[in-house]
């Protein structure tokens, strides 16, 4: 099953219609539907589990969407959103773009926040997960955005850093954009997707992370640049 991704802008749209459903029968079939569909992909997930799972029948859920592909719909889009867009953020590239006293500054907010926007969005970040994996034609969509809205922004602090003496200047920006993303996500996905219940010392793992980071492609002394 191939789903026609839209733009950025009209993800915005989407999430914002999609923000509240209309009915508790809505949200209920919502929930379960990005719940499931998360567990077990498209092909695997029907509409009467579905709809057992939001404890309405499954005619009930078709009145509010006609098809599976209209539920699947529903749900992927504030996934994307999630995905191409941190949360917290007003503007694609704020988080990334931000300006910091210190390279550990910023990369303690970016840390914190995106933790932050993985726990309170786990549903649709599993389900978006799962989606890559099995759909090519959403994966170059995925790609497309995160590239000018998280990759680009990355880059340009990374430069910023560099000129300030904050990070190694024989390393490509690029390339030291792609191994903090790396990083960050190992942490990410495992403390708010892999194994949430963990019992994670956030302020404790960021500061391991922020000071690997110092070490591995800092200048100079890591006491100094935290």
């Amino acid at each position: 099953m191939v789903v026609t991704m839209p733009s950025l802008e009209a993800l915005r749209g989407d999430a914002a219609r999609y923000a509240r459903p209309r009915t508790a029968k809505e949200a209920a079939i919502v929930d379960a539907a990005t719940r499931i569909f998360g567990e077990k992909g498209y092909e695997a997930t029907r509409t009467a589990d579905v709809a057992a799972a939001a404890g309405v029948t499954e005619r009930t859920l078709f009145r509010y969407f006609p098809s599976k592909e209209k539920l699947y719909r529903r749900v992927m889009f504030p996934a994307l959103l999630v995905a191409a867009v941190p949360r917290a953020l007003t503007d694609a590239g704020e988080l990334f773009g931000t300006d910091a006293d210190s390279l550990a500054d910023w990369h303690r907010r970016v840390l914190r926040l995106r933790v932050a926007a993985a726990r309170q969005a786990a549903p649709q970040f599993r389900l978006l997960i799962s989606s890559l994996m099995t759909e090519e034609p959403l994966r170059r969509k995925i790609i497309e955005i995160w590239k000018d809205n998280v990759l680009a922004p990355l880059v340009a602090t990374v430069r910023r850093f560099q000129s300030r003496g904050e990070l190694r200047g024989d390393l490509p920006p690029e390339k030291l954009a792609r191994a903090i993303i790396s990083l960050n996500l190992g942490y990410i996905f495992a403390a708010a997707l892999i194994a949430p219940d963990a019992g994670w010392d956030d302020e404790a793992e960021i500061a391991a992370t922020v000071e690997l980071l110092a070490r591995g492609a800092g200048v100079g002394n890591p006491a100094k640049i935290a």
